[in-house]
């Protein structure tokens, strides 16, 4: 008897590391199957309590979306804090990212530029009038907002630019903690 029971617990331990390997295995495996899908989002929820754009189909570059879908989804995405829904919206392999008066940021890849977007998520919501005085003027006096798709916090002074190619595909986005930076 006496030798039975560690023969019969090394047995045991030996089933136990044995499974425990196998799950840790199978979680790696998953792991990076999450890892490789493409960020493609079917909608975005809001953050709002009116109804906001949805993303109907997963971005890529071979798709050719309007100019106008693009706004939508910017706007949608930012607005619900969905910043890697914005990745597949990106040129690659790299986008300007740009944070006024600092001397952050070199090119990035679109998941890095997405995720740098949480800079500006105290400013949420954003309104994206591009009609206001306010977006007008700092159009025309910023050669870099010129042609740039703004959102401006609508809780305190927060900007961001999207600036777009010929493609409909984000090539540049600036932020900054307040548009006054902009010596309008």
């Amino acid at each position: 008897m006496n030798r039975a029971v560690p023969i019969l617990l090394a047995i045991i331990v030996v089933i136990l590391l044995t499974g425990g390997g196998y799950l840790i295995f199978q979680n790696q495996k998953l792991t990076k199957q999450f890892v490789k899908q493409e960020p493609g989002p079917s909608s975005i929820p809001s953050a709002q309590t009116s109804p906001s754009p949805s993303i109907v189909s997963s971005p890529s570059q071979s798709t050719k979306h309007t100019l106008k879908d693009i706004q939508e989804n910017i706007k949608a995405a930012i607005n619900s804090k969905n910043y890697q829904a914005l990745a597949g919206y990106m040129k690659t392999p790299k986008v300007n990212f740009i944070i006024m008066s600092s001397s952050c940021c070199d090119p990035q890849a679109p998941d890095e530029a997405a995720s740098q977007l949480d800079y500006i998520k105290n400013g949420v919501p954003f309104d994206f009038n591009q009609n206001s005085t306010l977006v007008n003027s700092l159009k025309a006096k910023n050669e870099r907002l010129k042609d740039a798709y703004i959102g401006l916090s609508q809780t305190n002074e927060q900007l961001i630019g999207f600036t777009l190619d010929s493609s409909n595909q984000i090539t540049q986005i600036e932020v900054s903690v307040s548009y006054k930076l902009y010596n309008q």
